[in-house]
């Protein structure tokens, strides 16, 4: 275990399918300083890039307060795309090989941080933003995952992808006469800049190349249902049966015969951040399991994985609660 001196500090990563925070902290958990840089996924980039971004977006953090790599004292990362043995071994091989570090490195999906951020050692984490994964640990330590599968294999239902494919559905069959005219399109003319049919074809098929990683649909359709809009209601609502259904999934699976008591936590921008589609979302699963509790964090996916560096610089276990 590295000695811990007054130049000492832990990072806390969270990679996301669009966004990359790192955030530092002193070993007594004080802020030093973080930097939100752009994705850094494996699956979006060849490894070598990858492991560019990654460091570019450290080495920019470390910046923020002077840190040098060599004073780091563990690194933890929660991050997209850890879905197999072998995205294991290809993302801690490319943070052990960072340059000039030589911490304990720990990488892991970054729907467990979300789990043990907001749960603890036992429950149900939902987690819903950009894409839609399902996680739980019951009381004999048994772990279920659900979802998680990409927008290919028709997976990430109820996400951030999600809702913008409803929505762009939505603004297509509009296109062709099919629905009404409502608030709904006026937000997603706000967001797009799309007006017409050709340049909603020119979008989808930069979404489809990657061009566009997402565009964020999400907070249009609740403003849009908020103001009483049917058919984003209705979107909103199909969103939130596909949450409860995995949900439903993991709790089945991990409580086959007691569902009296079981704390769902709740993860990521589309149930945190949507009112309307949480409260869908609760109100179906609660009726199915009426002794669900709801746990609703207060703390974001970076400060679990610094709290977590920091109980492996100070302890050199593994910083996994439970």
């Amino acid at each position: 275990m590295q000695e811990l001196n007054d130049h000492t500090y832990v990072l806390g990563i969270d990679s996301g399918g669009t966004k990359y925070l790192v955030r530092a902290a002193a070993p007594d958990g004080r802020l030093l300083g973080e930097y939100r840089g752009p994705c850094c996924s494996h699956y979006r980039f060849p490894e070598e890039e990858a492991k560019r971004r990654i460091a570019e977006n450290i080495a920019r953090c470390l910046e923020t307060f002077g840190g040098r790599p060599g004073d780091c004292a563990a690194l933890v990362c929660g991050t997209t795309g850890y879905d197999s043995p072998e995205d294991g071994e290809l993302l801690q091989r490319m943070y052990t090989g960072l340059a000039g570090f030589h911490c304990p490195v720990r990488v892991m999906n970054d729907v467990e941080i979300a789990f043990h951020t907001a749960c603890g050692s036992e429950g149900v984490l939902m987690l819903a933003g950009t894409g839609s994964i399902c996680y739980g640990i019951n009381s004999r330590g048994e772990a279920v995952r659900v979802g998680g599968w990409p927008s290919g294999v028709f997976g990430d239902e109820g996400s951030g992808r999600y809702i913008d494919a409803l929505a762009l559905r939505h603004f297509s069959r509009y296109m062709d006469g099919r629905r009404l005219d409502s608030p709904l399109l006026r937000e997603i003319e706000e967001v797009t800049r799309v007006k017409t049919r050709k340049q909603l074809m020119d979008y989808a098929v930069s979404l489809g190349q990657g061009a566009i990683p997402t565009p964020g649909l999400g907070p249009a359709v609740t403003r849009a249902a908020s103001a009483g809009d049917p058919y984003a209601e209705a979107i909103l609502r199909d969103a939130a049966h596909c949450l409860s259904e995995l949900a439903a999934e993991v709790i089945l699976a991990l409580y086959p015969e007691d569902c009296a008591d079981i704390p769902v936590g709740i993860w990521g921008s589309v149930l945190i951040q949507s009112l309307p589609l949480r409260g869908m979302f609760w109100q179906e699963l609660k009726a199915r399991f009426p002794g669900a509790r709801l746990l609703v964090p207060d703390k974001d996916a970076a400060q679990g994985a610094v709290e977590m560096a920091v109980r492996i610089a100070r302890t050199g276990k593994s910083g996994m609660q439970g």
